[in-house]
């Protein structure tokens, strides 16, 4: 194992943000950002890096990461205390035991088993590759979930209630929101709708294909699990909707800064057709207006951290015409638990829009592929 440290240091003015209420924040200070960087030892083995680390998950004690190759349906359990590769699982294809390919998500639970979605499967599968339970969600709520016209975004079991999960939901073709709140031992559920999540249309550009809809592209949301709330943090609006999983009650918190405003300026156009050739400048454009991240927990300060991204453009396009990327600006705001704003700076040392990311001993960890090895880019806050 090689373990590379860089430090580089630099002080950041903070700006006097609005919160959620409406009220100027008092909040004005400097922020100390360090930097250092650090490789995982894949012993004989070759890592799975081509996917950015896109289907991956933190244990919940931090200790590893899990980065799944979901074509291969190969788990590598990252040693993240000692950097270096622990093992790899080799899930089936097939048979009683068998993980769908190329599933939407996980989420490693509190028993260290993987919570695994897709738009038509629901399990739950341990570290040994043994499938522990089949959720079958597609056959209790089959009216919604069983036409494979919907998207699982997150899912997650109520620590406090044995047997009841909570799955996000996007119904992928009107772009609508719900939360689907099951009863595994009734096999029941309650749909709960989320008409606030709306207004992230006015964002999103469908894409065709001599007149028929291929896909979408511009809008992101990004859920995570608070404690008895799940929030929901987006792309395009500077704001989040909390979600109570005691009460089921809705509220949205928002924010308008100096740095980061409360919205998106540009609106892509509704439609494009993909053999018009308009595609990629709209793509351009939309990228070079603020996209705001997802939200990750800090346990050891009891705050949240999220970055905030506006990349750069030349004019040279790759081989698949598509706009090369220059560089970023990249901002990272800094919440209490409440979602109250606490800081807002940006940060000049990070050049690229940071992939992969997590927070482990208080620092931030951001994924980089370093000549096909894996690498952590870590941040320090102070």
């Amino acid at each position: 194992m090689r373990v590379l440290i860089l430090v580089a240091a630099m002080v950041a003015g903070l700006v006097a943000c609005n919160n959620h209420r409406g009220r100027e924040s008092p909040y004005s200070a400097t922020l100390t950002f360090s930097l250092d960087t650090v490789y995982v030892d894949p012993g004989d083995e070759i890592l799975f890096l081509r996917d950015n680390l896109f289907v991956s998950d933190l244990s919940p004690d931090k200790r590893y990461l899990i980065n799944f190759n979901r074509s291969e349906l190969v788990a590598e359990r990252i040693d993240l205390d000692a950097l270096k590769l622990e093992k790899k699982i080799q899930f089936e294809k097939e048979g009683p035991e068998r993980m769908p390919v190329y599933f939407s998500g996980f989420r490693i639970n509190s028993e260290e088993q993987f919570l695994v979605w897709s738009n038509q499967s629901y399990g739950i599968y341990d570290q040994n590759a043994k499938k522990v339970k089949d959720l079958e969600l597609e056959k209790i709520a089959a009216d919604l979930l069983g036409g494979g016209e919907t998207l699982p975004m997150g899912l997650f079991e109520d620590p406090d209630q044995p047997g009841r999960l909570l799955a996000v939901i996007m119904q992928w073709k009107e772009e609508d929101y719900f939360v689907l709140d099951v009863d595994l031992s009734t096999r029941s559920f309650q749909k709960i709708a989320l008409p606030e999540l709306a207004p992230l249309k006015d964002y999103s550009m469908e894409i065709l294909y001599d007149g028929q809809f291929m896909g979408s592209f511009g809008v992101g949301v990004y859920p995570v699990a608070g404690k008895d709330k799940i929030i929901l943090a987006n792309n395009s609006i500077n704001e989040s909707l909390v979600f109570d999983t005691n009460t089921g009650g809705i509220r949205v918190v928002r924010w308008n800064t100096p740095l980061l405003g409360e919205r998106r300026g540009y609106l892509p156009p509704a439609q494009v057709e993909e053999t018009s050739g308009a595609k990629e400048e709209i793509i351009k454009r939309s990228r070079e207006d603020i996209f705001y991240g997802r939200l990750i927990w800090d346990d050891s300060h009891e705050r949240f951290f999220r970055f905030s991204i506006k990349e750069q453009f030349g004019q040279e396009k790759n081989e698949y015409g598509q706009y090369t990327p220059m560089g970023a600006e990249v901002c990272l705001s800094i919440f209490d638990e409440n979602l109250d704003l606490l800081a807002e700076s940006l940060v000049p040392e990070l050049k690229a829009p940071p992939k992969k990311h997590f927070v482990k001993d208080g620092k931030i960890w951001i994924f980089e592929n370093i000549a096909d090895e894996m690498a952590f880019i870590r941040l320090n806050v102070e």
